[in-house]
């Protein structure tokens, strides 16, 4: 079992961010510590929702640690440039003790920033990459961090050998990024979901078939499963298949058609 420092925001709906983390990180034999970022009445696909950020988001993480330390952090989602800049200050120290990072830096999709974000964000990103072992963007994110035009790279999505285009274009990903290895995840190409496997030199690439439905929250659920398995032993592309795999699964046996509500992950967990 390992301790695993949480930063992520809760909402009321969704089925995402730190529901999924805990669930997958206690169904994988680990001991959830959880600094919430943000509380959110519905995720932000719904229109009205409500929120409210954690102003006292360092004295909650000093209080707990006071009691027990980590030996992995995962972060999700920050609400805000101001927020990351705190949770960078934490984990830099953390992560220099030997804490294993894995930063998801949830950023944007579809080729754009989401509108809660902006340039000073993306910037505030980089900055926490450089202390990770691990990031998990899509591609959208990667081409923000690696600076790729992600528009021209597009261009060539209905053709062969998209997959393999979309690594050759972030050859230089872990370079912009700081971070030791790299999954990319959720590269469409035709009826394949791809993910891009970036570990020092080494680039590999792993795919499933593609489920027509994008849910909300597969993003925390393949980053939780990949860093769960990480921190049990597992091999970057081992972990990478399992959490392709699961996130697959989990899709296809989500009842509910309405993309907001999230992906019945829960359906199963037994496959972990």
């Amino acid at each position: 079992m390992k301790n695993i420092l949480i930063f992520n925001d809760i909402s009321g709906l969704g089925n995402c961010s730190a529901v999924a983390n805990i669930a997958i990180f206690n169904k994988l034999g680990h001991y959830c510590m959880p600094i919430i970022t943000g509380n959110y009445s519905c995720q932000t696909g719904f229109d009205g929702y409500l929120h409210y950020g954690n102003a006292h988001l360092a004295d909650y993480t000093d209080s707990l640690l006071r009691h027990r330390q980590p030996q992995a952090v995962y972060v999700g989602f920050c609400n805000d440039a101001a927020t990351l800049f705190s949770v960078t200050q934490i984990v830099g120290a953390l992560a220099h003790k030997g804490a294993y990072l894995l930063v998801d830096p949830v950023m944007g999709d579809n080729g754009k920033l989401y509108p809660v974000f902006d340039d000073e964000y993306i910037k505030r990103m980089r900055a926490i990459t450089r202390s990770a072992h691990c990031i998990t963007p899509n591609f959208t994110e990667a081409c923000l961090l690696a600076d790729v035009d992600y528009d021209a790279i597009m261009q060539s999505a209905d053709k062969p050998g998209f997959l393999a285009k979309c690594g050759a274009a972030l050859k230089n990903l872990l370079k912009a990024s700081g971070a030791n290895s790299a999954v990319v995840t959720g590269v469409e190409c035709g009826d394949l979901i791809g993910n891009i496997v970036m570990d020092g030199k080494s680039v590999h690439y792993v795919t499933n078939s593609r489920v027509d439905i994008t849910y909300s929250g597969t993003g925390d659920v393949f980053s939780s499963v990949l860093l769960g398995e990480l921190l049990n032993g597992v091999s970057l592309l081992a972990a990478t298949q399992i959490a392709a795999n699961f996130v697959e699964k989990a899709a296809r046996n989500t009842q509910c058609t309405d993309r907001r509500f999230g992906v019945e992950f829960g359906r199963v967990m037994d496959i972990l």
